[in-house]
């Protein structure tokens, strides 16, 4: 019998600001791509695989160069599509697009008259985290998330954290969600030479030593007690190691950026880019940092902590969540509430930053190579067969 098409939901793909989620389809995609690349080259049946956008998005989904990868053109624009979705209103999208089996990588599925589908659900922090969450988003995603589960097949989370998470609060059986992780691109993900590393800084007004901050700017990353403890750093530290925060900004940011601004203005060396960091310089500024602090409440998953390991950057990290599961052995792990323990390894980091990065440059990549696109993507294509049958 011949296996039925694999449609993927691609809006995450084309839009505008290119978020997490959007990252982790193009990730899982491209580990599509290979291993369909690998069965046609061994002359060994390979599934369909397309990816449903907007009409007006087809342009920039082709500039992803997907080699074995279609697109199916729905008959809206990004931004009639988008709202319809939003709102609950879009039509049985498998009408235009076929009977098939349909994976939602956006926590929400779309309607659908005659196919299976699976779903994709990165984390829970606007069920449990409900006080670190934009209030809107979390509602909507509070009432859409629940009715989606009750409509597919078969959940994918992207950690086992997550995956207990979702079995425990839905009521779900374990065997119907499974994990298939983000993960970092080696050919990208690496650390770079001085030279780079100096031309990218020149780049976006960055001098000296820094401490790096790489999240978005919201209560759930934690970034106040970082402020807070960094401030408590001796003046010889904090003069020749600024800390420096890259990320958008997100929501209920207003006390930690008056916080930050009466810091700076009172000498403390806290300093963000000139500009927005292109992703292509992202291993750079990586790579040029002493450290990566990352002291979220709650993740997901957690990509900042995995791509500095990558880069072979010593990382501290908070202990909560899939943090663990992420860092492994490869860096320091902390309670996210505990400030005087997080002073303190960032302290004793400091003090033995040569020794700490020379092991990490082998401890890190080590670590990063345990998360796998391929592998990932092939749980994919694996919950696609199944949920078909």
């Amino acid at each position: 019998m011949k296996q039925k098409t694999i449609f993927i939901d691609g809006l995450g793909l084309v839009e505008g600001h290119f978020s997490g989620v959007g990252q982790y389809i193009l990730g899982i995609l491209r580990g599509i791509d290979e291993i369909l690349e690998s069965d046609k080259y061994a002359g060994r049946p390979a599934p369909e695989v397309c990816v449903i956008v907007p009409r007006n998005t087809v342009a920039k989904f082709r500039t992803y160069g997907f080699r074995h990868i279609g697109c199916k053109s729905f008959p809206l624009s990004f931004r009639v599509m988008s709202a319809l979705w939003y709102r609950g209103k879009l039509p049985p999208i498998d009408l235009w697009c076929g009977r098939g089996t349909y994976i939602f990588p956006r926590f929400v599925s779309m309607p659908l008259l005659f196919s299976k589908s699976a779903l994709v659900i990165f984390d829970l922090s606007f069920e449990l985290y409900r006080q670190y969450s934009d209030e809107g988003n979390a509602v909507f995603l509070s009432k859409r998330v629940k009715n989606s589960v009750k409509t597919t097949k078969k959940i994918i989370a992207i950690s086992e954290n997550a995956r207990k998470e979702i079995v425990a609060f839905y009521k779900l059986k374990p065997s119907d969600v499974v994990v298939a992780t983000p993960a970092t691109d080696p050919a990208l993900f690496y650390r770079r030479s001085a030279d780079e590393i100096e031309h990218v800084k020149r780049k976006y007004g960055i001098q000296g030593d820094y401490i790096l901050a790489l999240s978005n700017l919201e209560p759930r990353k934690n970034l106040d007690t970082l402020v807070d403890v960094y401030c408590r750093l001796p003046k010889s530290i904090t003069d020749k190691t600024a800390l420096l925060l890259v990320g958008v900004s997100g929501w209920k940011t207003e006390k930690l950026f008056q916080d930050i601004v009466e810091k700076a203005e009172a000498g403390y060396n806290i300093i963000r880019p000139a500009s927005y960091v292109l992703d292509k310089d992202k291993p750079a500024i990586i790579s040029g940092a002493k450290m990566l602090v990352y002291p979220s409440h709650y993740e997901g998953f957690g990509m900042p902590p995995l791509e500095a390991l990558a880069c072979g950057v010593p990382v501290i990290s908070a202990d909560n969540s899939s943090l663990p599961e992420v860092v492994g052995k490869a860096g320091a792990l902390i309670p996210s509430d505990d400030k005087d323990k997080l002073l303190e390894t960032m302290r004793q980091y400091l003090d033995t930053i040569d020794a700490k990065t020379a092991v990490t440059a082998t401890t890190g990549p080590e670590q990063a190579r345990k998360f796998d696109w391929v592998k990932s993507a092939q749980t994919f294509l694996d919950v696609a067969q199944e949920i078909e049958k």
